[in-house]
């Protein structure tokens, strides 16, 4: 038995050698697991028109498990306040954030939890949450 394993090995030795240089051998046929969506890679864009609120109208955004923050980078200096909605509605207090930087508008933010953010000004940029 230990033979043929033996001459087994060889034989796929010799022909790898055969194939020349560029042969590439071949990758485990497994697949990889599933990466998880990094808190920035799942940002989404957002602009925000006179109403200087994102989303706009009644609308409001949810937290994921992506982010363990509220996360927000927008094309200028600005200030952003998140108001976060529930029977304990409150908005936190504003914070500026440098143009074209990532700023945190909120932290510790629990999954699930519903929010819009305020701006004092219009604006478009990136937001992760």
């Amino acid at each position: 038995m230990k033979r043929i394993a033996t001459i087994a090995a060889v034989a796929a030795s010799v022909g790898f050698l055969l194939a020349g240089p560029n042969a590439v051998a071949a990758a485990p046929s497994h697949q990889a697991p599933a990466v998880a969506t990094s808190c920035y890679g799942s940002a989404k864009s957002f602009s925000t028109d006179s109403a200087d609120q994102w989303p706009q109208g009644a609308n409001y955004a949810t937290t994921t498990s992506n982010c363990a923050d509220i996360n927000v980078k927008p094309t200028s200096g600005m200030w952003v306040q998140t108001c976060f909605l529930g029977a304990n509605f409150y908005c936190n207090k504003a914070t500026w954030i440098t143009g074209g930087t990532w700023g945190t508008a909120a932290t510790g933010v629990l999954n699930g939890t519903a929010f819009y953010l305020q701006f004092d000004r219009p604006t478009h940029g990136l937001v992760a949450y």
